[in-house]
């Protein structure tokens, strides 16, 4: 049974699983319906060889101009509905004779159904109104639309390929193929590609292949199967620690555990030839991970993310507050002085180099932090201690507290009169009948 989105609303409706032939003619009748109000509109490929449907799942973008969930709701003649904002599913729920073709074909069914729930009036879910439920998902253009229709193509397809991209450290989703873990710091998405037809390029699959469809679930597993990532997966399930069959997945995914399973007995050939050959051995993590940014052209890219992170976290560590109070024996402001004069000088010597010429630099890494990545801690450390003995000398250590705190005053007391609307020239005058003195004014 299906139905869960409308237990609040409808808790006594029953939404049987639909035989094919009441599938096909409710998929019919709502087609030209939703396609006069959207610009697209795809039905996923049914998974081969389905005996029976829980719903029936609509994949649409563009709505047409006025378009509102009411008016979905009364063009599909929906007699509840769960409507969601934005690009996500929307859920409709359909009575069996809404629709005339719908009624003809499923009129000896929903009496049987109706005739099972009298007598067994006392089970969870019993009641006699039937519904057929009917799923809308609203993409935001129509790249997002074919991606999710091939995602949920075949039934669970994203998912089984999913579990393959997991043996390589990626996951993929209805956005594409992306590394499992962030990368950088702070943690970011990579992204590989959202090209499905280059990501199953990349799998050892073909998008020709897809769009020729299956005649049954084993050959839909085989050609899956026909990856070197399946390889590397089935040997992660046969191994002590591979995956369990998760009690709550074999229900909500029972495909997903016909794959599993699938593979568990599968015998694949002989893959040493082949040249994707890294991807169907277990382990070797750096290596795919290589040759996934290589395939699809992310070296620079990937490197530059890293290295950024890596010179963060390198001066975060070494060129801090706490680091030259200690080497210096300086507390308060001065600290934030000394620190301000060795990245000053870190850069000055990262993009002129030894020889005074300039370096070609390239990213988003600052050239002091460039430049810390090549010392050892030693070297910052005498680096730092030479900066504040000869800002000592030249007396620019000195702070003057009471200086500092009038000038931040008067900076204050300039905006207020800013946004009160007093203009800059009688700002001045009143500042000169004060005898206010600024920091540009004591000269």
């Amino acid at each position: 049974m299906g139905g869960n989105a409308f237990k609040a609303i409808a808790a006594d409706a029953i939404f049987p699983r639909m035989p094919p032939a009441v599938y096909e003619a409710l998929k019919s009748s709502l087609l030209p319906i939703l396609q006069s109000l959207y610009s697209h509109v795809i039905v996923p490929r049914e998974a081969p060889g389905k005996k029976d449907y829980g719903d029936v799942d609509f994949v649409v973008c563009c709505p047409r101009e006025g378009l509102t969930a009411d008016k979905v709701k009364a063009a599909l003649r929906a007699s509840y509905s769960v409507p969601m904002e934005g690009h996500r599913t929307s859920n409709y729920a359909i009575a069996p004779d809404a629709w005339e073709d719908v009624a003809r074909v499923s009129e000896h069914w929903v009496a049987e159904i109706r005739e099972s729930s009298r007598s067994d009036e006392h089970s969870e879910g019993s009641g006699t109104s039937v519904y057929l439920q009917v799923d809308v998902n609203v993409s935001a253009d129509n790249a997002q639309l074919e991606r999710k229709a091939f995602y949920s193509s075949y039934g669970d397809l994203g998912l089984l390929l999913g579990l393959l991209a997991q043996s390589a450290g990626l996951s993929f989703s209805i956005y594409g193929l992306k590394l499992a873990e962030p990368v950088g710091s702070p943690p970011q998405t990579f992204y590989l590609s959202d090209n499905f037809t280059e990501i199953l390029s990349f799998l050892g699959l073909s998008m020709e292949r897809w769009e020729r469809d299956f005649t049954n679930q084993d050959e839909l597993f085989r050609w899956i199967a026909s990856s070197p990532f399946a390889v590397a997966f089935a040997e992660r399930l046969k191994a002590s620690d591979g995956m369990p069959f998760e009690r709550d997945r074999v229900e909500a995914r029972p495909m997903r555990q016909n794959f599993i399973a699938f593979l568990r007995e599968h015998r694949f050939p002989d893959r040493a030839d082949e040249g994707h050959s890294v991807f169907a051995q277990p382990g070797n993590k750096e290596e795919k991970l290589a040759a996934t940014l290589k395939y699809f052209g992310k070296e620079k890219e990937y490197v530059a993310i890293v290295d950024a992170a890596r010179a963060a976290t390198r001066a975060k560590a070494i060129l801090n507050g706490t680091n030259v109070q200690e080497w210096t024996g300086v507390r308060g402001m001065p600290v934030r002085f000394i620190l301000d004069e060795v990245k000053e000088r870190l850069t000055s010597w990262r993009m002129h180099g030894n020889d005074g010429k300039d370096l070609d630099e390239t990213g988003d890494i600052p050239a002091w932090q460039r430049a810390l990545l090549d010392m050892t801690d030693a070297e910052v450390r005498g680096l730092t201690v030479r900066v504040k003995e000869e800002l000592d000398a030249a007396g620019k250590l000195m702070f003057d507290w009471r200086a500092a705190k009038a000038a931040k005053l008067e900076q204050k007391r300039q905006k207020e009169l800013a946004s009160s609307g007093v203009g800059e020239q009688e700002t001045a005058s009143v500042s000169g009948a004060r005898g206010v003195q600024t920091p540009d004014s004591s000269g």
